[in-house]
């Protein structure tokens, strides 16, 4: 005959060790939740996704006539003030695909943003690619970025691949030797320790915080640049036209067409000036005209 008293005893204790054992696992995730965050968070961290990355690499296996990859969370772009990327293929390999039309799509994403850059005909090996004429921001042209802390997801799409094959990308975020952001309408305080532009009068003036700058972890140098205009009568600015011009090459590096405010009676504007190393010339070419030459050295 079963003992029911021995057999409820022994429930008792099996169901008292389950209880324990849950008790102890639900413990330790939890401390992990509180302690580690980062550990249990979906976003990437630092140790498995780089971050600010000079160049990306990506491969894809081709296998159908057409289709979509997408590679989530690839790296991780920071921007403290304010950026402009521009991504470009440096890079690429295409094997034992007889034809190929393939396109792209950025996205890239913080808690408080989130930007999408369209890249048409990344490649078209013995395809057709037609894509609009218009020019797309962060991809024919640097994209300001605001701050922020964003993944980047890359998606490739394809079309009209013949046979099977594999295709070899190398990605930059920051496709360019120079670029110039708009600040808007900021006021850069005290500027008794900054640089004027010879030919700047009581009416126009362009000013920089300094004449030679050291390259950064990505391999820029960075300058701050002013630029103001009092408004004469019957004067209506709408618009600065600045640009950066190598020394050495006579190429003109960026260009800059920024919409400006009025102050009172002024126009004014203030920017970001990001190149590699080398020698420049900043001018302003529209409504006034005056340049300073600027150098970026390596660090």
């Amino acid at each position: 005959m079963i003992d029911v008293s021995s057999w409820f005893i022994s429930k008792k204790i099996s169901l008292a060790v389950l209880v324990i054992i849950v008790a102890g696992l639900l413990s330790t995730y939890l401390y992990f939740v509180i302690f580690y965050p980062m550990l249990t968070s979906t976003l990437p961290t630092s140790a498995t996704v780089t971050v600010n990355p000079s160049l990306v690499s990506l491969e894809l296996e081709i296998t159908s006539s057409e289709g979509m990859r997408e590679f989530k969370d690839i790296a991780i772009i920071e921007v403290d003030d304010v950026d402009s990327l521009l991504f470009r293929i440096v890079d690429s390999r295409v094997e034992k695909l007889e034809s190929l039309s393939l396109s792209g799509r950025v996205r890239l994403e913080s808690g408080e943003k989130t930007y999408e850059i369209s890249m048409p005909c990344i490649l078209f090996p013995a395809s057709s690619c037609p894509r609009i004429t218009m020019i797309i921001p962060g991809y024919d042209a640097p994209l300001t970025i605001e701050s922020g802390r964003y993944l980047l997801t890359f998606e490739l799409s394809w079309r009209e691949a013949r046979d099977s094959g594999k295709v070899s990308l190398m990605l930059s975020p920051r496709a360019y030797d120079a670029s110039m952001i708009s600040l808007g309408s900021r006021e850069p305080g005290d500027t008794s320790n900054w640089v004027t532009a010879e030919g700047s009068t009581r009416s126009y003036t362009l000013l920089v915080d300094k004449v030679e700058a050291i390259t950064d972890d990505l391999g820029f140098g960075e300058f701050k640049a002013y630029v103001w205009v009092f408004q004469t009568v019957g004067d209506d600015v709408k618009m600065f036209r600045l640009e950066l011009t190598s020394i050495e090459s006579g190429i003109v590096k960026a260009v800059l067409d920024v919409p400006v405010e009025k102050k009172e009676i002024y126009y004014h504007v203030m920017l970001a000036v990001k190149a590699r190393p080398g020698s420049y010339e900043l001018s302003i070419k529209h409504p006034i005209q005056l340049s300073i030459d600027l150098r970026v050295r390596e660090g």
